[in-house]
């Protein structure tokens, strides 16, 4: 098997060196990229020796049976598109799916052409936290779900200590950073928790002295098909880094602590609280993820998100911008 990584950020290269890990396991033969980035180019392959990284697109991608698109969120379309020039691959998509729907509408129906499998990576339904909130709520002994808030926060400069917060996609628009996009887990493992998202209401804002043109704060409603409510709280504000979600049933009160990786329930009869603590490297959430690819890819049963909910979640998105414009008025999911 020969894999292509497209954009040698640092989750390409966080892909590349999981590859290189597993390479034996999962029969990879070649491991190449592509980095438009000349300067870049010569620091990468002192770290990955003995592997083709170049600036040359159609020498990075010739031969692959996979590829990675890990380009900044903006340039999916582009990649995919070009990739298509020369070869018919299975794709990983890092997630988004792009920056705009109608980018994703274009992703989706090239790709389908081709009946290849993909793999989008919101990694999060590997987390040991959301895996084991999934069995739960399936097994319903939390009672009725009433409500649900999620919240992410994040400050923009400590992300990438190496580099300068103002050089980092996710402070552009353009390139398709910000809260929303970037942290759109959030939005994603409610809809593995909920379903489908019939309407929202939100504020997409940049409220801080950052220097940045992507959006910092953004808070919003999802009304869930299933009646669940869930407010969303996404940030790149918070010096002190926060990852949760609360949920709120007839029977149980449900916190899920994804920077400190516990559960703890509080039944409504006892009224005391019960933990959970779950060991694990954070690494492995990648290494769990890259094993569901691979069983997509041989047609094995895979809990990776698919097309389907990643373009789900773009209409979620989508939505919440729509809502923004209009004052924060209630609009529908796909309208």
């Amino acid at each position: 098997m020969i894999i292509t990584i497209i954009g040698m950020g640092s989750i390409g290269q966080r892909h590349f060196q999981n590859l290189i890990l597993f390479r034996k396991k999962y029969g990879i033969d070649i491991i190449k990229a592509f980095e438009k980035n000349k300067n870049k180019i010569s620091q990468l392959k002192k770290k990955f020796k003995n592997h083709l990284i170049t600036n040359n697109f159609k020498e990075a991608i010739k031969g692959a049976d996979v590829v990675y698109i890990c380009s900044p969120t903006n340039l999916h379309p582009e990649s995919i598109k070009e990739t298509l020039k020369y070869i018919t691959p299975h794709f990983y998509i890092e997630k988004p799916l792009s920056s705009n729907i109608n980018s994703c509408k274009s992703i989706l129906s090239k790709i389908k052409k081709t009946k290849k499998k993909v793999g989008i990576g919101y990694m999060l339904h590997n987390h040991p936290v959301i895996t084991h909130t999934k069995k739960i709520l399936e097994q319903k002994t939390l009672g009725k779900v009433l409500s649900v808030r999620a919240e992410s926060g994040f400050y923009l400069p400590f992300w990438h200590p190496s580099e300068d917060y103002r050089d980092f996609y996710m402070s552009s628009i353009k390139e398709g950073g910000g809260a929303l996009l970037d942290t759109s887990h959030e939005i994603n493992y409610l809809q593995y928790f909920f379903g489908e998202a019939e309407k929202v209401s939100g504020k997409v804002q940049t409220i801080s002295d950052l220097e940045i043109t992507s959006d910092d704060l953004t808070l919003a409603h999802i009304y869930f098909k299933n009646k669940v409510q869930a407010q969303v709280h996404l940030d790149l504000l918070q010096f002190d880094e926060e990852r949760y979600f609360k949920i709120i049933a007839s029977k149980a009160i449900l916190i899920g602590d994804l920077k400190h990786n516990t559960i703890k329930i509080c039944n409504l009869k006892t009224k005391q609280w019960k933990n959970k603590k779950f060991k694990f490297k954070f690494d492995t959430i990648y290494y769990t993820q890259l094993k569901n690819f691979m069983n997509l890819l041989q047609n094995k049963k895979a809990n990776i998100c698919d097309t389907n909910s990643a373009y789900h979640t773009m209409e979620i998105v989508e939505a919440i911008r729509k809502s923004s414009n209009k004052n924060s008025q209630i609009v529908k999911v796909n309208s």
